[in-house]
């Protein structure tokens, strides 16, 4: 590798802000609004929540430590079991990322309502979420590393809004407010958790960014779990503490209506101009989020397992301008076609749906770790394979708690998905055959 070229990909630091960032968007900033329709029970489906991405992220530091050549993340499936299950495995999360970067928007325009209430329900907020995408796609024209740092100085701005309330919230936690929104819906546990768990599981799609930009990262095998873990590890402690914080502030039925509901938590700390200044910091970090999301997505396009092959004159550092364009007209259209009265109503829809898209990709690694785990050291084998297995099955339990509509958008995803790909083998064929006839002695 040239050093230019070396010079040009991220370091284990870029690489962990890739990830934190990634996560921590419209995860933390938005849901505690879908979460007040559930109650501070959440707390519960967030430590679940945690222990399952550990695991996730555990199966994706083995695949960056066992295939490190690998150049992303659906790579690892398509050597487990072959082109056709990396294709629809890359489809599933690439339509998982489109419809992300849609949620994340919402967190967008949801803070800019704070300083803008048009935005704050349809026509204007659909139009603030078209202008936020295509602002970070000329984000991306710049290129990865420009995103990076973009996202990290970000993340150091959104994280004031998020500590503030995780530490200063502590100081104003009314326990009796907690208990009171302990479980507003009226159903068991039982019933409840799972279902908190696939919104709560939103925040943690991300964890698998490190991996997906493999290829953009130095020295894989051990930057990439070295990314992917400290990612989840910031994230997680500040997601728990500024949870069970936000729930002791405001009652579950005022943040089921809320916008903005960090900037609506800080003003019985600190007062209205306080709070207008989180809403600033908050609409910045989500805008760093947004960055990256569109980043994970074009990577995710570009990959060998999807379009890759039958790309020509790529660029070697950043994805091409034509990807970026296209993603930014699907994302413009999803925006259009999921608007709903209310930007939670929005945002809990289409989080739950690119959670569903998103876990069933993680199963599909967690499976390929499995069947690749004979390439371990002896010692470490069984602990590779049992790691394997129970990811499997938290994503099994994941994708079967969702709702039965999601489950039916999901198995229509995964139709389209083997659909195209003999349309993609044969454009493979086709280019594979000129590059012969091309190479080969007149």
């Amino acid at each position: 590798m040239k050093a230019a070229d070396r010079e040009k990909k991220l370091g284990p630091l870029l690489a962990m802000v890739v990830v934190a960032n990634s996560m921590m968007g419209s995860g933390i900033y938005l849901l505690p609004a879908g979460l007040g329709t559930i109650g501070s029970v959440s707390i519960i489906a967030w430590v679940a929540a945690t222990l399952g991405a550990a695991v996730i992220a555990a199966v994706f530091a083995w695949l960056a430590v066992l295939k490190p050549e690998n150049t992303s993340l659906f790579a690892h499936v398509q050597e487990a079991f072959g082109p056709g299950a990396g294709f629809v495995s890359a489809a599933l999360y690439w339509a998982s990322t489109w419809v992300a970067t849609v949620a994340v928007s919402l967190a967008v325009v949801g803070y800019l309502s704070v300083f803008i209430p048009w935005v704050a329900k349809p026509p204007g907020s659909t139009i603030g979420m078209i202008a936020a995408i295509w602002l970070l796609i000329g984000a991306n024209l710049i290129g990865p590393k420009f995103v990076a740092r973009f996202a990290g100085w970000m993340l150091a701005i959104g994280l004031v809004p998020i500590l503030i309330v995780a530490i200063g919230g502590w100081f104003v936690f009314d326990s009796h407010t907690f208990m009171a929104s302990w479980n507003v819906t009226g159903k068991s546990l039982p019933a409840v958790v799972p279902r908190a768990t696939v919104m709560v599981f939103w925040a943690f799609l991300g964890i698998e960014s490190a991996s997906v930009i493999t290829q953009r990262v130095r020295n894989p095998g051990r930057n990439v779990p070295i990314g992917t873990f400290g990612g989840l590890a910031i994230a997680a402690v500040i997601y728990i503490a500024a949870s069970a914080a936000i729930m002791g502030i405001l009652p579950a039925a005022v943040l089921a209506k809320s916008n903005a509901p960090f900037a609506a938590a800080v003003v019985p700390m600190l007062g209205t101009v306080a709070a207008g200044v989180i809403a600033l910091f908050a609409l910045m970090k989500a805008s760093g989020t947004l960055g990256t999301v569109i980043l994970m997505n074009a990577e995710t396009a570009e990959s060998e397992t999807m379009i890759g092959q039958i790309m020509t004159a790529r660029p070697a550092d950043r994805v091409s301008n034509l990807t970026l364009f296209a993603m930014g007209m699907l994302m413009s259209l999803v925006a259009i076609a999921s608007a709903s009265p209310t930007l939670a109503r929005q945002f809990t829809i289409v989080a739950n749906m690119s959670v569903v898209l998103c876990v069933a990709a993680y199963g599909a690694a967690s499976l390929a770790l499995f069947r690749l785990s004979r390439s371990a050291p002896g010692k470490y084998r069984w602990s590779v394979r049992a790691i394997a297995v129970c990811s499997t099955a938290f994503c099994v339990w994941l994708i079967a708690s969702s709702d039965p509509d999601l489950l039916v958008w999901s198995a229509g995803a995964v139709v389209l998905a083997l659909a195209a790909y003999p349309v993609i083998r044969l454009r493979r064929g086709q280019i594979a055959k000129l590059a012969t006839v091309h190479s080969s002695p007149a």
